[in-house]
């Protein structure tokens, strides 16, 4: 009997003759699996209602079905057709493209848990071939694997709809006797779109936005929202993906800290010099019925680094580092607070000190006030255009100004700091004016239409050239 790496040959052998003999080819298959590492790969999309952006799950399992070991293995992701359908590669692991590359034992498998992403919807699903490869695999027909990622269809719409109301308790839903907000703006906007969206609530606070194309991130907001009641600074975005998930929505919104938080503050001085030192006086009072908790003061939010410089320290409990403020029912609070005044504020001509006081919990709807004081002493030229709206279009046109007239510089409206007068198309500077901020006031048979400031800066703190709007009395 022959045995061994003996019979292996003599039959490789006879199966070879009969072979040739049959089919007359130079090359013919053996008739046993070759051994060595033999890769296979499979691999599963997770259904869902995929969008652009979306992290989309891919189960990819890799097993060595040879009998011996697999060395510098590698994975990677190849779109064949639609979108393209990115991959990242840290996830493969030890099969990232880039490195070294994985070892597999015979019979040894392993899953990777991936996720892919696409940026469109407008080229169909994206097909995807999935490959696993190492060193002498003995077979390469399984290292590979296609598979479809099921997206939503372009055309797929969704509505979005919902409720807006006066949520008094502050229990987050509507209860009996809660106003419903009618009038307000509800505005939606999405990634690729140009403008918002715009629906006014009806006399039950509803609102209603249909046809809305799919995405994965809408934003809304509410303006001119009656009452004074206050709609959360960001509302979470919105997934519209066909599903029908956001018809029903419950927005509340809350009385601001301002109905019952009031606030002043007075300055030990009306003028000061730069590195002074000035100290403020904050009032702060609760009027309602029920205890302010949290609350901080925040100073110079829009001052330009002009205001007093007042260190975090000074505030106590109102620290906007470390909130812990309270104020009970009526109570009253006096905070004195001083800092010097900064350089810049010269080139701006005034200082002071504006703060709002919130809790973190009312939206930014607290009191903010501003006392202010002169930092005399430098000089600019202030460039503005006095205009007509003839046309009514809003907006200053080439041939509307107001040519020839004499526009005087005042303060708090009475008192001239300077004159100028406009030129043929209705430009006007008044020059080598001390800085600070007035109001400009056309001498004649005019009456000005809305803004009337002049902000006068010293450079290079430019504010842009100043606009006034007038009518024919």
């Amino acid at each position: 009997m022959i045995t061994g790496r003996f019979a292996r040959l003599a039959r490789a052998g006879s199966a070879l003759t009969a072979a040739l003999t049959i089919a007359g080819a130079a090359t013919a298959a053996p008739a046993f699996a070759e051994t060595g590492p033999d890769l296979k790969i499979t691999a599963t999309v997770e259904q869902g209602r995929w969008l652009p952006g979306d992290a989309v799950p891919v189960e990819v399992t890799v097993t060595n079905t040879g009998d011996a070991t697999a060395t510098k293995v590698h994975g990677a992701a190849y779109t064949q057709s639609g979108p393209f359908f990115y991959v990242p590669s840290q996830p493969w692991g030890d099969l990232e493209f880039q490195g070294p590359g994985g070892t597999f034992a015979p019979g040894e498998s392993r899953t990777y848990h991936l996720h892919g992403s696409v940026g469109t919807l407008e080229q169909g699903n994206p097909v995807v071939e999935f490959t696993a490869s190492g060193e002498l695999d003995v077979d390469y027909a399984d290292n590979s694997t296609l598979v479809t990622v099921p997206l939503l269809p372009k055309e797929t719409a969704d509505r979005i709809a919902g409720h807006l109301f006066g949520d008094r308790d502050r229990d987050g839903k509507p209860s009996a006797g809660e106003e419903n907000l009618a009038g307000a703006e509800a505005h939606v906007i999405a990634n690729g779109m140009s403008h918002d969206l715009v629906a006014i609530t009806d006399a039950a606070g509803r609102f209603a936005f249909d046809a809305l194309p799919v995405s994965s991130s809408y934003s809304l907001h509410f303006e001119k929202v009656p009452g004074g009641w206050v709609t959360p600074p960001s509302l979470p975005q919105l997934r519209l993906d066909g599903s029908g998930a956001n018809t029903a929505l419950e927005v509340a919104t809350i009385r601001p800290l301002s109905d019952v938080l009031t606030e002043t503050i007075t300055l030990d001085k009306q003028s000061y010099a730069v590195g002074q030192t000035g100290t403020a006086t904050v009032t702060l009072q609760n009027t309602g019925d029920q205890p302010l908790t949290d609350l901080y003061a925040g100073c110079d939010p829009g001052g330009f680094g002009q205001e007093l410089d007042v260190p975090h320290e000074q505030w106590g409990a109102f620290d906007p580092w470390h909130p812990a403020g309270k104020l009970a029912p009526g109570e009253r609070v006096v905070l004195k607070v001083s800092g010097k005044v900064p350089e810049r504020a010269a080139y701006f001509g005034r200082t002071g000190l504006g703060c709002y006081i919130d809790d973190g919990k009312t939206y930014n709807s607290g009191p903010y006030t501003f006392a202010g004081a002169k930092v005399p002493g430098k000089k600019a030229d202030a460039k503005g255009r006095v205009w007509i709206d003839k046309n009514g279009n809003g907006q200053p046109d080439a041939d509307e100004g107001l040519a020839k007239t004499t526009v005087a510089l005042t303060e708090d409206g009475g008192h001239v700091v300077s004159l100028a007068r406009t030129d043929a198309a209705g430009f006007a500077t008044f020059t080598d004016a001390p800085v600070g901020s007035y109001q400009a006031r056309p001498l004649g048979p005019w009456t000005t239409i809305g803004d009337t400031v002049v902000d006068v800066t010293a450079p290079p703190f430019s504010l842009g050239d100043w606009s006034v709007q007038v009518a024919r009395r």
